[in-house]
């Protein structure tokens, strides 16, 4: 005797992936990273006029601004300016110091791949470099 299936079925969909950011990378990147690397996805909002304090990263991040202009103020005191659209990667250590701001009058939105040893903070705070402190 043929018994009905105790699973139904239907038909297979593909699932379709949220976009979360879609950018040109204009920088090489370098990327060797060991076992055990952390991976870490994470969407910033930056309100206009806001700004993300100077730190470091112990790993290689790279973002993708989603929406509004980012601006960077970097460890020499140089600036870099990326519009929406755009991707960045962030030096690796205390000598990569940088700050990020919203220098315009909409919200900036940073998506950001970060690849970190197990246990470090996504960023650890420091203070403005010299070339940048006393410039």
């Amino acid at each position: 005797m043929n018994r009905p299936s105790p699973v139904e079925t239907r038909p297979t969909v593909e699932p379709v992936p949220a976009l979360l950011a879609d950018g040109l990378l204009t920088e090489r990147l370098a990327l060797a990273v060991p076992e055990a690397t952390r991976v870490v996805v994470t969407d910033y909002e930056i309100p206009p006029g806001g700004s993300l304090p100077w730190h470091y990263h112990e790993g290689r991040v790279v973002a993708v601004v989603t929406a509004g202009v980012l601006t960077r103020t970097l460890a020499d005191g140089s600036e870099c300016v990326t519009p929406a659209g755009g991707c960045v990667v962030e030096p690796v250590g205390p000598q990569g110091v940088h700050m990020a701001q919203n220098r315009e009058r909409e919200p900036l939105r940073i998506c950001a791949l970060f690849f970190l040893p197990q246990g470090r903070p996504l960023s650890t705070r420091a203070e403005p470099p010299a070339a940048v402190a006393y410039g």
